[in-house]
């Protein structure tokens, strides 16, 4: 039996189908207008608003571009606590990265070094647990707050100083990237900026680097893509001269600042620029890289690149492209679950949008059995599942009956 929270949480879920619509009657549009400007059918506009069909990401732009918002908005409210006692909290996180100005340096500091170790075994715990969104909201609240007690008890000394915002930029980048997948890019935006103010003071081309890659990929979750491209291009053109003498490390973020660039060369309406991108420097770069390293979280090798080539694909709007070339890669040779469940989820879409609706569900099944909490948390997906189940043949209606209900999924 479910629980009162839950129950309330469900009612409150506000379905982007709905939300499109609410949108485009507060402007006085018909779907005949807002379907012409899309570039898709009237029946889907309409069938996206009654909740049976999902939009891609592509489209969702498209839509919200049309209908003067951001994709954000359509998306609906920002994830809420649930008010259950013994459960992490976003609220927890939120009062962390609002209240370090409160920090006396009275308090006791953190040790460096543990510091940096809880750090890095959080990360791991991201890329690699089936429990990652549990986990992270549990242990972010704390990590923010001792890395600013330690660049606050640092003081003036430049050593200490540039060593503790070393460890408050990297604390920042891995809750920058929990963040936007839990669908808080405001506090995501927060989070990139401070992560690059931090990155800067350390003076370290690598980490400065790094934090212009978490930046651009923070603009790129809020449909700043042409920013996000100036941001990426930028990186590129300040860390190039720090290559000569660099190990995997830097040829690992110098091409994710490449695959960053592609992804916003095609959202900005150049996919064959974003192709060549890929093609060309990205490919060189991931060839020098050993397959299977994950340098900073950034899992940059041939897989990956292979696996943003399906990005631009669903970009673009080529599902059958995506498809394509998705039966071409290995999952098991990365070794990020982050990356195996977005890549997952577009090619589910890919599928939804084809209309396979039975493909569709087995990818939604295969990133369950990868990170269960994918479909607690991510909004599109939840939406995906319902509107499988709204729309299911008798063959296979039950299993996506049995999914929706094992994530509180109400269809």
């Amino acid at each position: 039996m479910m629980r009162i929270q839950e129950v309330r949480g469900l009612m409150s879920e506000i379905s982007t189908g709905h939300m499109i619509r609410l949108q485009r009657e507060w402007r006085g549009m018909s779907t005949t207008a807002l379907a012409t400007q899309v570039g898709c059918s009237v029946r889907h506009i309409e069938l996206i608003e009654q909740g049976k069909r999902t939009p891609s990401l592509p489209m969702l732009r498209e839509i919200a571009k049309v209908l003067g918002v951001r994709s954000a908005v359509l998306l609906g409210e920002s994830p809420r606590d649930s008010h259950e006692p013994g459960r992490p909290q976003i609220g927890d996180v939120e009062r962390a990265m609002f209240t370090y100005k409160t920090l006396t340096p009275d308090a006791e500091p953190p040790d460096a070094d543990q510091l940096a170790e809880r750090i890095g075994a959080a990360r791991d715990a991201w890329f690699t647990s089936p429990h990652k969104y549990s986990l992270l909201m549990r242990s972010l609240p704390s990590l923010i707050g001792d890395a600013e007690r330690l660049v606050l008890v640092a003081g003036g000394w430049p050593e200490r100083r540039r060593a503790a915002c070393r460890i408050a930029a990297d604390a920042y980048i891995l809750a920058r990237g929990v963040l936007k997948h839990l669908g808080r890019v405001d506090l995501a935006h927060l989070a990139a900026d401070r992560a690059m103010r931090y990155a800067e003071e350390t003076e370290d081309p690598l980490m400065i680097a790094w934090a212009h890659w978490n930046l651009g990929q923070s603009m790129l979750s809020d449909d700043m893509h042409e920013v996000a491209y100036d941001v990426a291009r930028h990186g590129m053109e300040r860390f190039a001269p720090a290559l000569g003498d660099g190990d995997e490390r830097h040829l690992s973020v110098y091409g994710a600042l490449h695959l960053m660039a592609s992804i916003a060369l095609t959202r900005s309406g150049d996919d064959q620029a974003g192709r060549e991108v890929l093609r060309g420097e990205a490919l060189t770069l991931a060839r020098r890289v050993e397959e299977g390293a994950n340098h900073f979280g950034l899992a940059f090798g041939a897989t990956n690149v292979a696996i943003h080539m399906v990005s631009v694909e669903c970009e673009a709007r080529q599902p059958e492209a995506a498809i394509r070339v998705a039966d071409e890669i290995d999952l098991t040779r990365t070794p990020s679950i982050e990356r195996r469940t977005t890549h997952l989820s577009q090619v589910a879409r890919a599928c939804e949008d084809l209309g396979d609706d039975a493909a569709s569900l087995v990818y939604l099944m295969r990133i369950e059995r990868e990170c269960p909490e994918e479909l607690d948390h991510k909004r599109l997906l939840r939406e995906m599942v319902r509107s499988l189940a709204r729309r299911a043949r008798p063959s296979w209606a039950p299993e996506v009956r049995y999914l929706a209900e094992r994530h509180h999924i109400l269809v």
